[in-house]
């Protein structure tokens, strides 16, 4: 059989007929035809459509490939499958069994090594390894995990019962149970029980994603442990206490809880299990530990007071009031020494709550946040080795979005070397095109995509490119993107970015420039005015105009109060248009308005509608509600927006306002972005302070961590206002935008931090629109620290009245402290 008869089945598509032939080759045709395949492979990767006739290519591999080493590599880059007419790994197993090759064993090891733990999408290679493997099944992550998440309990063998362990530990193993009972089911009634419940307690322990841990949880439920396996493995318990999560930690207070009530749990590792649990930040389950421990209190009192003591250093005021509270109660039990000793203790404690044991509190001193001193820009890739490195780095698989002062660098660079060295520029970047042959294809077919992102990648596309100037001579006025359309319902700074990119794209190959004149001298995005004099004055010495949209950037990046007159030296066309700019630029008014955003589905009536704040620009964003479903993860560049007005951050913010507000419902992180806003320059309204309501409102806890960040940056400079702060907190909350257990821990960290007497103001307006709020307690606990902080006198509007109220509920508890702490300092 000739190799064109091959090639044809395989380009037919042809799964079935092509097995057939493969199986009726004899030893020597296939060390011929191996050799044509070989490079008949090798010529269909490179070409336009290497993703074609992958099946095809995968069968024809083990029909004529020599080795285990040969064929491994194949059959991961090439795919069959068991979903269509033609059982396709059916045939590729066929074709295989039909050889009766003595290295399948070593195959079934290098193919179970390679295949992946993180996807689990190779039905094809779990087959072929099940098929093959016999009884000396490979251990690998990726091949135990496909095991369990295509559920193939029916091929389950004897030998396989050694793999659970190891399948127990391997890290996604716990996300496919969560979602398996049949496999909890089977490996309770298959594996040994003791050696179950251990790697079961050992992944607990270890701990992991929220998922994962939900799969070891249902196994532990499905083992249903007795009180005696609980007593042996106590120890295990008490071990998952201090930084699992809190479904861990419940389950772990639980099993420690039903050894106690039998009388079987060492009354030291209770007060270790104490101890863990008074270390951790849910209340509930330091609430439940608190009352369990005090029982022993009329037994062991001084063992008990001196644990609860651990809560002393605990960060809520609440729970360090019912320790003191448990500890007063027992503490004419106890010896002079556990007395002395709680005294001592009592000094990390609120002042009230120290005077309660007897003891006195040491005063702390308000946090002093360093003075904000701006970053300066970095300094420009001096060779094409890095920018190559740049660019390897931006485009690797696990880069995240692109590092604003990063994008800079390479475009400037880019646009920098092509005036130099195009054939110099172009080698520097084919390590790019090599290890992402999309680069090729996107080069050859241009999408229709005008999103920064997609933008960016054409100026490195072309960059590549041999120069094509324009025909005839063109003027400064001339606008590359004059007719490109923006992809967004009302303009937003990514339209702008993307058609500077599409610009620079264009003028590298139609109008190259020796160099751009907006790149920032500041991590902001902040221009230097006399540096952008300097580089207009080059530019004309040597006798160039800048781009336009170019020279339309730079002048964005000017200082609010830049001179027009420091243009008028320079007799350039570019330094006519700065002047004209400079002179025109106006400050739009902003205002936080309420806007109801109404939903396109036509499947209901009447459509939903979503409701909040928002900051309204006039003129330019009149709308910004409209801008709430449209912005995407990758193309808009959202980091980049900051250093594109970094004089108007004003105006940015109100932009990202709707990105943040779905930030609240959504994962997904931004990145430094509010801080690069807090770094930034020009007033810091209304706008700029809801986008920090909003991220210290978001789903996700690092998005709200770089909201504190925030705050500490703006209270450095001076320039965050308490009071706005503390009025939009209760306006979005009204709104129902934001939740106060997302909000207060941010608040928290930002006034024990540094920006304590901002926050203070901010609780001080906040507070009367919070009273009858079913969290207020903990704002209130927030203000009573702060109070007996900074000692600041005067009142809050309705705290008289709450704290006259009658009970003992938290809110009333915490409104008498804050009532108190304010009028010791009157």
């Amino acid at each position: 059989m000739s190799f064109e008869e091959i090639q044809a089945l395989i380009e037919a598509d042809d799964c079935a007929p092509l097995g057939a032939a493969l199986r009726a080759l004899t030893p020597e045709q296939r060390k011929v035809l191996a050799k044509d395949l070989i490079a008949y492979e090798k010529a269909h990767r490179a070409g336009d459509d290497p993703w074609h006739h992958g099946s095809t290519l995968a069968i024809a591999g083990a029909g004529l490939l020599p080795n285990a080493s040969a064929l491994t590599p194949w059959l991961v880059r090439y795919r069959t499958s068991a979903f269509y007419a033609t059982d396709e790994i059916g045939v590729l197993i066929g074709v295989l069994r039909s050889r009766d090759l003595p290295w399948l064993p070593d195959l079934v090891t290098r193919l179970a090594a390679k295949m992946p733990s993180r996807e689990r999408w190779r039905r094809d290679l779990l087959q072929v390894v099940l098929e093959f493997c016999g009884d000396a099944p490979p251990d690998s992550d990726g091949f135990l995990l496909h095991f369990l998440d295509f559920r193939d309990q029916a091929r389950w063998r004897p030998a396989f019962d050694a793999l659970i362990p190891r399948m127990l530990d391997a890290v996604g193993s716990g996300a496919i149970l969560a979602g398996s009972p049949p496999w909890q089911s089977f490996l309770r009634d298959r594996a040994e029980r003791e050696v179950l419940l251990d790697g079961c307690l050992a992944r607990l322990q270890q701990g992991g994603a929220a998922k994962e841990m939900e799969g070891f949880l249902a196994l532990h439920d499905v083992l249903q442990v007795t009180v005696d396996e609980a007593v042996e493995h106590a120890r295990d318990y008490v071990a998952m206490l201090p930084d699992s999560r809190s479904t861990v930690a419940n389950l772990a207070q639980h099993q420690l809880k039903r050894c106690d009530d039998t009388g079987r749990l060492d009354f030291e590792l209770l007060c270790d299990a104490s101890r863990w649990v008074f270390g951790r930040t849910e209340k509930k389950l330091v609430r439940s530990q608190l009352t369990w421990l005090g029982k022993h209190a009329g037994a062991r009192p001084d063992e008990v007071v001196l644990t609860v003591a651990e809560l002393f250093a605990h960060e809520s005021d609440d729970l360090r009031g019912q320790a003191v509270k448990l500890i007063v109660k027992h503490l004419g039990d106890v010896g002079e020494a556990t007395r002395a000793e709680i005294r001592a203790l009592a000094e990390r404690l609120p002042g009230d709550l120290a005077r309660q044991l007897g003891g006195t509190a040491v005063q702390d001193e308000a946090v002093e946040l360093a003075a904000f001193a701006p970053a300066p820009f970095p300094e420009p890739i001096a060779t094409l080795d890095e920018l190559t490195a740049e660019l390897m780095g931006s485009f690797a698989r696990s880069s995240g979005h692109l590092v604003p002062s990063t994008a800079e660098r390479i475009v400037e660079a880019l646009v920098r070397f092509a005036w130099r060295d195009r054939d110099a520029l172009s080698k520097a970047i084919q390590p790019l095109y090599d290890k992402h042959p999309w680069f090729e294809y996107r080069e050859q077919h241009p999408d229709d995509d005008h999103d920064p992102r997609s933008e960016f990648i054409n100026v490195i596309i072309a960059a590549r490119r041999k120069p094509k100037p324009l025909r005839q001579q063109v003027s400064s006025e001339l606008d590359f993107a004059r007719n490109r359309k923006a992809e967004h319902p009302q303009p937003v700074p990514a339209d702008d970015l993307a058609k500077r990119l599409y610009e620079i794209a264009q003028g590298l190959v139609h109008l190259p420039k020796p160099a751009l004149v907006s790149t920032p001298t500041e991590m902001s995005g902040l221009l230097e005015p006399a540096t952008l004099v300097e580089r207009l004055s080059r530019a004309k010495t040597e006798g160039w105009e800048p781009w336009r949209r170019d020279l339309r950037q730079a002048v964005a990046r000017l200082p609010r109060d830049t001179d027009p007159a420091l243009f008028s030296a320079l007799p350039s066309e570019a330094a006519v248009k700065v002047r004209e700019w400079l002179a025109a630029r106006t400050e739009p008014e902003i205002s936080i308005t309420e806007r109801t955003y109404t939903y396109d589905y036509s499947w209901q009536s009447p459509p939903p509608t979503d409701t909040g704040l928002y900051a309204v620009v006039v003129p330019g964003l009149e709308e910004p509600e409209l801008s709430l479903r449209h912005h995407d993860e990758w193309g808009l560049q959202l980091e980049w927006w900051p250093s594109l007005l970094p004089a108007q951050r004003e105006i940015t913010a109100a932009h990202l306002i709707p990105h943040f507000r779905a930030r609240t419902a959504s994962k997904g992180s931004d990145g430094p972005l509010l801080p690069m806003l807090a770094e930034a320059h020009g007033p810091a309204g209304p706008a700029l302070h809801l986008a920090l309501v909003l991220g210290l409102g978001a789903e996700l806890t690092v998005n709200r961590a770089y909201a504190v960040d925030a705050m500490l940056v703006l209270a450095a400079r001076g320039q965050l206002d308490g009071s706005t702060l503390g009025d939009l907190v209760g306006r979005v909350l009204d709104q129902g935008d934001v939740s106060l257990n997302r909000v207060v821990p941010g608040v928290r960290d930002a006034a024990r931090s540094g920006a304590a007497q901002q926050v203070w103001e901010a609780l001080t307006v906040l507070l009367p629109r919070l009273w009858s709020h079913n969290r207020a307690s903990e704002v209130v606990e927030l203000a009573v620290e702060l109070a007996q902080l900074l000692q600041p006198g005067g009142d809050v509007e309705g705290l008289a009245e709450v704290a006259a109220r009658k009970g003992s509920s938290k809110t009333v508890v915490q409104a008498k402290r804050l009532a108190s702490a304010l009028g010791s300092t009157a």
